[in-house]
């Protein structure tokens, strides 16, 4: 589950974030994705509010008329917010961030309670599972697409129509999705703490499988995953 909550964190991936996302830090990311970014969050300046992709603030950043609101009309209302949003300062790249500290924070279910948001959910994750992924399967859907594996199939969904939405923005120009994994995240419990890198790739490995997706196909739509060795202060 994400973390939400306005304000300086003090554990886990949100703190994580916040550091990778500081002006003393960001330049690691800067250099790992080889573009300069610029952030609208999470910002010390703004008390590390996170936002949804149809909020006005966001819409302004990314230069989409907020009257374009509908171009959202493929979800509820209420949508994903987002770890850490970001501009590359020269490619014109949209990067979404999803930040994890241990393996766990990987696993969530649709908690959507009306019977229309949920529809909705699962035809948006239909629409791109089929016609991105190439999953027909109905069982995969539902079980690791609007269960277990929730949280991520939205962000690839949210990738997916992003990409779309790109015509009708004026401030960028493709997208990426970024699964920033923190090894070593000394804030959680020995029992919890990823220690090698290749333990996270392996995790998503699993998770790709289940969800009948073939990694290739994922790095081809624009995923990174970057595994990031927590910073210690």
């Amino acid at each position: 589950m994400s973390n939400t909550s306005k304000g300086a964190a003090v554990k886990g991936s949100k703190f994580m974030m916040q550091i990778a996302a500081s002006n003393l830090a960001k330049r690691i990311i800067d250099k790992h994705l080889q573009d300069e970014l610029i952030w609208l969050s999470p910002r010390e300046e703004d008390n590390y509010e996170e936002y949804q992709l149809s909020e006005t603030k966001v819409l302004d950043f990314l230069g989409i008329n907020s009257n374009k609101k509908k171009l959202f009309d493929f979800w509820p209302s209420r949508q994903p917010q987002w770890d850490g949003i970001a501009i590359g300062k020269e490619s014109g790249t949209l990067y979404l961030f999803e930040a994890k500290s241990h393996l766990r924070e990987t696993i969530s279910n649709c908690s959507a309670s009306s019977a229309t948001s949920r529809s909705m959910i699962k035809d948006a994750m239909k629409d791109v599972a089929k016609n991105v992924y190439h999953v027909v399967d109905m069982g995969l859907i539902d079980n690791y697409w609007m269960q277990e594996n929730y949280q991520i199939a939205n962000r690839l969904v949210f990738l997916q129509k992003m990409k779309e939405i790109q015509s009708d923005a004026s401030f960028y120009e493709d997208v990426k999705l970024v699964f920033l994994n923190f090894v070593n995240d000394y804030t959680w419990e020995e029992c919890e703490v990823v220690k090698e890198a290749e333990d996270w790739t392996k995790h998503y490995d699993k998770i790709f499988s289940k969800m009948g997706i073939k990694r290739e196909n994922v790095t081809e739509q624009g995923l990174i995953e970057l595994n990031y060795y927590a910073p210690h202060v």
